[in-house]
């Protein structure tokens, strides 16, 4: 049992070891005064020559906050169904494994947002319409999030319901906004690319912890 333990967390601590080694890389590799105002930006060949290429695109932000959107709508569906366990049940310990731990992520996701908004490790490469001050963008938060609640969704999902057809339509509609919210966000202008990198391997190493988790 506990050799058995042991392999399912393999892959989520080697995620998590590539994730914490990439984002130090993005912080002292190449660092040049490339962004706006002269701010600091890691892999700053790399990011430069792509930010170079794609300027501000309203069209894919909004369709990447359409994406950020459902991947909310998703998480108030779980939490109701968490809430209707937890009614039934009068008990929390009661509760569907597999709902504990998307709350348990949901909070974890909460924080890294708040976290990373006040750590400047690379600044956006634009300033925004209607605003005034450049933010923080390191990592994506939007692919972070997206990737991070609707890939836990696909594994809920495949635990808690029955009807194989419904469980193929709703793996198939997050896994397209999955997609489409990434690529959206990545030619929207508003991120370095190693943002969104980043925001990929995190989301990658928060799923891989929960899966751990949901392994019977």
């Amino acid at each position: 049992m506990e050799k058995k333990s042991d392999n399912k967390l393999f892959k989520p601590f080697m995620l998590l070891g590539v994730t914490v080694i990439f984002s130090l890389l993005t912080y002292f590799v190449d660092r040049q005064p490339v962004g706006l105002e002269g701010t600091s930006v890691g892999f700053a060949n790399l990011n430069s020559t792509f930010a170079g290429r794609f300027g501000y695109n309203s069209i894919m932000d909004t369709i990447s906050d359409v994406a950020m959107f459902f991947s909310f709508l998703a998480v108030g569906y779980f939490a109701v169904m968490g809430v209707v366990q937890l009614i039934r049940k009068r008990n929390i310990t009661r509760v569907d494994k597999v709902i504990l731990g998307l709350g348990v992520l949901y909070v974890i996701v909460a924080v890294l947002y708040v976290v990373f908004g006040k750590i400047p490790i690379n600044y956006r490469p634009v300033i925004k319409p209607g605003e005034t001050e450049i933010e923080t963008s390191f990592p994506s938060t939007h692919t972070m999030i997206i990737c991070t609640v609707l890939g836990s969704g696909i594994m809920a999902i495949r635990k808690l319901l029955k009807d194989e057809k419904i469980v193929k339509l709703v793996t198939m509609l997050f896994a397209v906004v999955i997609v489409v919210g990434v690529i959206a966000r990545l030619f929207a202008g508003v991120h370095w690319v190693t943002d969104i990198l980043a925001g990929i391997l995190f989301s990658m190493t928060m799923v891989s912890f929960y899966a751990a988790w949901c392994v019977d």
